[in-house]
This record gives C-alpha cells, structure tokens and sequence, in this order.
C-alpha cells in the first residue's frame, strides 16, 4: 500500500492584490453602490435637520428637531472608515482625487456642526435658533447642490470644491 502526499502551495501573498482591478468587480460596484448610498444619506438627513431647524417656531418644533438629531448622531455609517481604507485606484475611480479629503472632512465637519446644534436644541433656546436661521437656509441649499454624483465627474470638481468649502466655513462660524 502506498500513501500519496498531497502538498498544497500556499502564497503569503494578498488575495486582493492578485484580483484583477477592474470596475466591473463586485467589489467595486459593492463599495461604489455603498458609499453612494452612504454619502447620500447622510447629506440629505444633515440638509432635512438644517431645513427644520430654520423654521423652528415653538417647543413642539424643538422636539422633533431634537429626534432626528438624535437619529443622525447615532446612525453613522461605517462605510466611510472603510471605503477610505480600500484599494486606491478603486477610490480614485469612485471620487476624484483632489475631492477626497474635502468630502471625508465635510463628513466629519458635519457630525461636529450637528453635535453643536443639539446643544443649542437641548437648552431649548428659540431665540438663538431663530439667529442662526439664515445660516441654516444656506447650508441647506449648499446640501443641495452637492448631493449627487459629482463627486465622480471633473468636470464638476471646481463647483463641488467651492461648495464644500463655503459649507465649511459656515459650519466653522
């Protein structure tokens, strides 16, 4: 009786380096679809908190308000951590590079801003939201010109940079 020694090679090298980046991956379209949902959302909640809080009127108001700050705090999407760890030349082909950082700080920039304006909800102060209004209506309509996808086309870099940036210096007020 003979015993046949299977030997099987193995290779300390990265799986995912061996895979063959190409943008029909699932893996691109999975991050892709995920970021763009991600990124999307989370606009578009900041721009509803920011709508709303410019026409507080009363305490009932303040309520609400203070609900979806609440929801927007706790629901962070993790993708954001992740898709700035991937592969770069899938990242690059998601969000052009120059736009990168902007958008990752504006992110972050966000969640500051919305932190600052629940304090100001939790001590319910009408008048100083009723200060802030004007600031609030425009960084709504900021929102509103850069949730979509130009963060993918260059041809849209120079509008999406001066907005983010306008968005920043506000929020930084």
């Amino acid at each position: 009786m003979s015993i046949f020694l299977i030997v099987i090679g193995c290779s300390a090298k990265d799986v995912s380096s061996e895979a063959e980046f190409t943008l029909d991956s699932a893996y691109y379209g999975y991050v892709f679809g995920t970021f763009n949902h991600d990124y999307s959302t989370r606009l578009f909640e900041f721009g509803q908190i920011v709508k709303k809080a410019s026409e507080i009127k009363n305490e009932r108001d303040l309520d609400y308000l203070k609900g979806r700050i609440d929801a927007f705090l706790m629901g962070r999407p993790g993708s954001f951590g992740e898709i700035v760890s991937i592969d770069k030349r899938y990242l690059d082909k998601i969000i052009i590079p120059e736009l990168q950082q902007p958008i990752f700080n504006l992110l972050n920039d966000l969640e500051f801003y919305i932190s600052s304006l629940y304090k100001i909800v939790e001590e319910k102060d009408l008048q100083k939201l009723s200060q802030l209004r004007e600031e609030f209506k425009e960084l709504y309509q900021l929102e509103r010109k850069i949730n979509d996808n130009g963060y993918q086309n260059s041809q849209d870099k120079e509008r999406f940079l001066a907005t983010i940036n306008k968005m920043e210096e506000i929020m930084k007020k």
